[in-house]
C-alpha cells in the first residue's frame, strides 16, 4: 500500500484486527481508484445522553486531487459493521465520482419553457 493511511481510535481500545480490516479495504480502493492521495479513518465510541453504553462510529475521509470525500456510519453494537458500511459508502461515492469524470453519467435534456402568445389573435 503506497497510499498515505492513518487510523485513529477515539474512546475505543486500539485493535490490530480492526486496523487490518481497514487497511485491507483501503488496499482494495487503492487498486480500483488510482487517483487517491490519502486516507484517514477514525473509529470512535459515542455515548447517548443519559444512557449507558453507546454506539460505534466510523469515519472515512478519502483525499483526491482537489477534493476530499468524507463518509460516517454508526452501529449500535459492532465497530466492524460501522467500518464496513462506511467503506461501502465511500466506495459508491468514488465510483459515482469516477463515472462523472469520465462523462458516463446520463445527462438529462434541458427543458425550454416558452411563453404563450396571449394576443388573442386567430
Amino acid at each position: 500500500m503506497n497510499l498515505p493511511f492513518a487510523i485513529q481510535f477515539d474512546g475505543v481500545a486500539r485493535s490490530d484486527a480492526v486496523e487490518d480490516f481497514a487497511r485491507s479495504r483501503v488496499d482494495y480502493l487503492e487498486r480500483h481508484f488510482t487517483d487517491l492521495t490519502g486516507c484517514r479513518v477514525t473509529i470512535s465510541r459515542e455515548s447517548r445522553h443519559g444512557q449507558t453504553g453507546g454506539f460505534f462510529s466510523a469515519r472515512v475521509a478519502m483525499t483526491l486531487p482537489g477534493r476530499e470525500l468524507i463518509v460516517s456510519h454508526a452501529h449500535e453494537h459492532d465497530a466492524y459493521i460501522a467500518l464496513r458500511d462506511a467503506f461501502d459508502a465511500i466506495n459508491r461515492r468514488l465510483e459515482d465520482s469516477q463515472q462523472i469524470r469520465r462523462g458516463r453519467v446520463k445527462q438529462h435534456a434541458t427543458v425550454v419553457h416558452r411563453e404563450s402568445d396571449d394576443t388573442g389573435g386567430e
